[in-house]
């Protein structure tokens, strides 16, 4: 999400204490917030991993299987779905000895990360090389504690790709914009778009006199205390988060329970049933009606219309609040004072990502203990060798490199180390179609067995039916993937009742992106941004937003990319990919109507160059999970439990509280690997674990639990 809140350009009014984030809280809150909602809503979800952590025969497996002294050459653990917790599962196992087998039913890794190259595409053509665009995740937050996970992960495998001489494939950060004060908006038939330094005093023409139903006192400028201008209706989001972030800043526990009372509220209930119209405080106006009034349709059809996709405040209204910490995590936490947002991608496209990754797992070794201690020592995860923490990895471009006002990371020397021999272990064309479990596998300590059809690359024809066993599975897909489309077996079968309920009720968000090519780069040179990034350009017409590229303006030519979300996301869909790319221009051209974009456009192309992730194959129904009201404390707990005694194991960005992010990915992964080594009582792997990969990735690791004897 881009916008939780409709502050464009810069700040007119600034912002009260009480609705800010503390920069010591905004990234550990989520985690904090995963950790409360397991210890007061995951009773049965902590009485199931006791039960499954103390089986008798533990003790055995982990002599046959994951013996501490060697590696184990069986594959213990199969992973299904080739994305980021498929991968991040299997890098992790690899740096323990413990083998595993990864599957991906596509022709590449990545899942919902994955990115478009134009046919014309060419890396080492200045002229050409911006010629790409992200269909799935784009940036990640550079400086939130939460996020840091992600930087850890392409740190450590770019230690691999140095030792086995694969500098083609190391991963490096490139500056993302966000932002900007010349980013336009234009809504409904403005006779003309404005830039953001101009927008929050101004109306958009939702107000009466302009032909909108918003009431003229709600769009009418008025003054703060200290005289400074602004709008009411701009105030509503910050009130509405204030009374939450205040207790939230002031204790967690407090701030989570007062939440969580409304977690059965969608953000609309919420604004049109629950917040008064006294709780806008000083920008309250007699005008708008009584104190004890909410506030009205019209007033939440503005908010969700400037901050969010159409039809997106159906969601959990705990969901949109604590999204507030991801991207306040997007700030500089060295230097609180500094108000720019600080947010990175991937150079030249974020598949290189995971091609990355599973370039090391296709070798015998992979990343180090010393490569994973010296990763978060480059990047504050954990203190340097001078005691302190720092921010200064080694994979950043020019542009992308910390403010000054950020220390130098004092991190140990690389391992030089020597080159890996080659081991396959992810498997592409491989798609799962049946898991289900057998008590009687490994001399009745219970496996998985996996059903396995392997296709041909080209046309996706069926050429084999393998069969694996294995004593656990990780699987990783969306939800909705679940739905194995067989004719006669189901994905899973006798799963427990609430895992199912879970699975099926779980909401996922659409989402739809196109890349629309011109011969010319006119935004940049109307915006004199050309190698500033420009940010994001929104409106109300269906395709809803542009967002500039931060590459490529050393090029003639260039790519816009269209985002939206929920509705506007089905209905784009729902049209071929050339109608879809029809109402995109027509977007374009309303947000610039002083340039002829018709003549501009390099014209449609035979090639793909639309994505909704609502219709995908592989993600089946929706780009990432955005929780309905109530699913927090009724699904969250159960989606992270481990069916079938401990031997299936859940993960994917729905299985953390980092929705729509890399890093709920590899939290979640994380956290079923952890799963896995406490139930066959490995300490010293999970030690292992800790130290190499960070100690506090897992979204459930409790203080109660990890204190609990019994578990380990």
């Amino acid at each position: 999400m881009s916008y939780l809140s409709f502050k464009p350009g810069k700040k007119h009014l600034k912002a009260s204490a009480n609705n800010r984030v503390k920069e010591h809280s905004s990234g550990s809150v989520k985690k904090a917030f995963s950790q409360w909602i397991i210890e007061n809503y995951g009773e049965n979800y902590t009485k199931e991993l006791s039960n499954q952590r103390s089986k008798n025969d533990g003790k055995r497996f982990k002599s046959t299987f994951l013996d501490s002294s060697e590696k184990s050459e069986i594959p213990t653990v199969g992973i299904i779905g080739g994305g980021f917790a498929g991968l991040y599962s299997g890098l992790i196992l690899q740096s323990l000895g413990i083998e595993c087998e990864v599957f991906e039913a596509s022709g590449r890794v990545g899942g919902r990360i994955d990115t478009w190259y134009s046919e014309e595409y060419d890396e080492k053509d200045v002229n050409k090389a911006g010629l790409y665009g992200e269909v799935g995740g784009m940036r990640i937050p550079q400086f939130s504690e939460d996020m840091l996970p992600v930087q850890h992960l392409a740190l450590s495998v770019n230690s691999v790709l140095k030792r086995n001489k694969l500098d083609d494939k190391i991963i490096k950060w490139r500056k993302f914009y966000y932002n900007s004060d010349v980013q336009r908006l234009r809504y409904n038939n403005m006779k003309s778009p404005i830039e953001a330094h101009d927008a929050s005093l101004d109306s958009l023409n939702f107000g009466i006199d302009k032909g909108g139903d918003l009431p003229m006192v709600w769009v009418t400028e008025a003054k703060a205390s200290d005289g400074t201008p602004y709008l009411p209706i701009n105030m509503v989001l910050d009130k509405v988060n204030e009374r939450f972030i205040t207790v939230i800043n002031e204790s967690f526990s407090k701030g989570f329970a007062l939440l969580m009372a409304y977690d059965n509220y969608s953000m609309w209930a919420y604004l049109t049933n629950v917040f008064t119209l006294g709780e806008l405080g000083e920008y309250y106006n007699p005008e708008m009606g009584k104190e004890s009034d909410h506030l009205s349709y019209n007033i939440a059809s503005y908010l969700e219309t400037l901050n969010v996709g159409t039809g997106m405040y159906s969601v959990s209204f705990v969901e949109m609040v604590i999204a507030v910490y991801d991207w306040e995590g997007s700030k500089n936490s060295y230097a609180p004072e500094d108000p720019n947002v600080y947010m990175v991608t991937v150079d030249n496209g974020m598949q290189h990502f995971p091609d990355a990754c599973r370039a090391v797992l296709d070798l015998e070794d992979g990343v180090l203990h010393e490569d994973g201690i010296r990763a978060q020592q480059l990047i504050g995860m954990i203190k340097g060798a001078d005691g302190k923490k720092g921010y200064s990895p080694d994979n950043l471009t020019k542009a992308a490199e910390a403010p000054a006002t950020v220390p130098k990371a004092d991190a140990i020397p690389p391992v030089a180390g020597t080159p890996s021999k080659s081991k396959q272990r992810v498997f592409m064309n491989h798609r799962v179609t049946q898991v289900d479990y057998d008590e009687s596998l490994f001399n009745g300590y219970g496996g998985m067995n996996v059903s396995l059809s392997v296709t041909n690359d080209s046309d996706e024809r069926e050429v084999e039916i393998i069969e694996k066993k294995y004593p656990y599975v990780i699987s990783t897909l969306p939800n909705g993937a679940y739905l194995s489309g067989e004719l006669k077996t189901n994905f899973f079968d006798n799963l427990s009742f609430s895992k199912a309920r879970a699975i099926r009720e779980c909401n996922y968000m659409p989402s739809f992106k196109a890349f629309i090519t011109f011969d010319e780069q006119f935004w940049a040179t109307l915006g004199n941004r050309q190698n500033k990034g420009l940010g994001v350009a929104v409106s109300d017409r269906s395709n809803r937003q542009i967002v500039y590229p931060s590459y490529g303006y050393e090029a003639k030519s260039g790519v816009l990319q269209i985002y939206c979300w929920a509705q506007d996301a089905e209905r784009m869909g729902a049209l071929t990919d050339e109608e879809r790319v029809n109402e995109c221009l027509k977007g374009i051209a309303y947000l610039y109507p002083e340039v002829n974009v018709y003549d501009l456009y390099s014209g449609y192309k035979p090639e793909i160059t639309t994505k909704t992730w609502f219709w995908d194959n592989h993600a089946n129904g929706g780009a990432f999970a955005l929780f309905a009201p109530g699913q927090f404390k009724n699904l969250y707990p159960t989606l992270l439990t481990p069916e079938f005694k401990g031997h299936l194991n859940f993960a994917g960005e729905c299985c953390s509280v980092h929705h729509g992010w890399i890093v709920g990915a590899l939290d979640s992964a994380y956290n079923a690997v952890n799963n896995i080594l406490k139930q066959a009582g490995e300490t010293d792997k999970i030690k292992q674990l800790e130290k190499t990969w960070g100690a506090l990735s897992a979204p459930d690791v409790v203080p109660s639990l990890k204190k609990d004897a019994a578990l380990v």
